[in-house]
């Protein structure tokens, strides 16, 4: 799943927003080529519905009508707040996300689609032979 960010309590919203959109690109990139661009749009739009109901402002940047993450949107709204603000709001979407998809498709696959160490051999499995 995706891994909370460190956040240092010196860091200003700007760095913890920074933080936060970065793991929305690693998301990105990790999701995009298995669910879409539109996919990974809607989960993002759900997790800024469901963490919007903690903080309100979130929803602010969201139009609903975009096929890709408005990532640019988010950086605005975190940055704009204080860093506490900002980190708590940011952590609590990331971790809407992990509970949104590892209820969609199960904690495991969520670990190795979204694992820092994309390659499945790297924890010792063994190749398949799909040739087959």
């Amino acid at each position: 799943m995706v891994v909370p960010i460190s956040i240092r309590g010196n860091d200003d919203a700007s760095r913890v927003a920074e933080a936060i959109v970065s793991r929305w690109r690693d998301i990105e990139e990790a999701l995009s080529p298995i669910v879409g661009t539109l996919g990974v749009a809607t989960l993002y739009r759900r997790c800024i519905f469901l963490a919007g109901r903690t903080h309100p402002w979130l929803m602010h940047g969201e139009t609903g009508d975009t096929p890709t993450l408005d990532l640019g949107a988010l950086h605005a709204l975190l940055a704009g707040r204080d860093s506490a603000e900002a980190s708590a709001a940011g952590q609590l979407l990331l971790s809407t996300f992990n509970d949104l998809i590892g209820r969609l498709i199960g904690t495991s696959l969520a670990d190795r689609l979204l694992s820092a160490h994309p390659d499945p051999f790297a924890a010792g499995e063994a190749p398949q032979d799909t040739s087959k």
